[in-house]
């Protein structure tokens, strides 16, 4: 009776360690954050985990991405599955434009990765001079168990891409800058920026989890000086927590990204 016992005692305490880790929420990071890359070249963006106590048996994100500054060549599971020694189910689906879906799986049942390390990895190629805002638009991350953490948090980053070459000539190029004054803000903010041609602009801004918060202008704008002006609340009218967040900008011709942060 008492081995009985104490064999209950035992699932019991293992099913409430999987309760808590379930329960719990994980955090991760691209790095390397807010690069700087030359044209023509082909870099990697990796996505880490630093919790120790985070177990992990599958990870499956959705990453947007700039496609006219940046392009898709290659991804896969990151270090802390393939030097796990479990087989590993990895690929990576290029379906829709200016999106990358990542996903892998340790297929061993009942097991499992611990942290830190890397678990996915995007090879990326570097198109044109701008600025790409990466974000994850969707990340799932599984336990051990196979019971998905209920919350991942994975903030946003940018690839800068600058031929420093460029401005060197006889007609250098001139890209307008958004510009976003006062950087930090208490509560309110303004965008502006200089059009060289009337157009189309659309101006959003983002938190760093790529949720899009509000729409600043969505219709045709005038050449000259436009300024947008944010409020720090979403499209409900609800006020924003401190912290970073992304403005883009879109016309027919270019895209434009730029962080901001309020404090309070």
């Amino acid at each position: 009776m008492k081995k009985r016992s104490t064999l209950i005692l035992a699932v019991v305490l293992v099913g409430l360690v999987w309760a808590s880790v379930a329960s719990a929420a994980v955090n991760l990071r691209f790095t390397p954050p807010d690069t700087v890359v030359s044209p023509g070249s082909t870099n990697r963006l990796a996505i880490m985990i630093d919790d120790l106590d985070a177990n992990v048996r599958t990870i499956d994100i959705y990453v947007t991405y700039d496609t006219t500054v940046v392009s898709s060549v290659a991804g896969g599971a990151g270090t802390l599955f393939t030097d796990s020694g479990f087989f590993v189910f990895q690929g990576i689906e290029n379906n829709v434009p200016g999106q990358w879906h990542g996903y892998a799986v340790v297929m061993g049942s009942g097991d499992f990765l611990e942290g830190p390390g890397e678990l996915y990895y995007w090879e990326y190629g570097a198109l044109a001079d701008g600025t790409s805002p990466i974000i994850a638009v969707e990340a799932y991350v599984a336990a051990g168990d196979g019971v998905y953490y209920p919350d991942v948090i994975l903030n946003g980053t940018t690839i800068t891409v600058n031929d420093p070459l460029s401005a060197v000539g006889d007609v250098p190029l001139v890209r307008p800058e958004l510009n976003v004054w006062p950087n930090p803000f208490n509560p309110r903010t303004s965008v502006s920026i200089d059009l060289p041609d009337p157009g189309y602009v659309r101006m959003a801004v983002y938190d760093l989890r790529g949720r899009e918060l509000i729409v600043l202008h969505d219709g045709q704008a005038p050449a000259g000086n436009q300024v947008f002006a944010w409020d720090g609340k979403d499209r409900n009218g609800m006020p924003q927590p401190a912290g970073q967040y992304l403005v883009r900008m879109v016309t027919d011709d270019d895209v434009w990204t730029r962080k901001m942060t309020m404090v309070k």
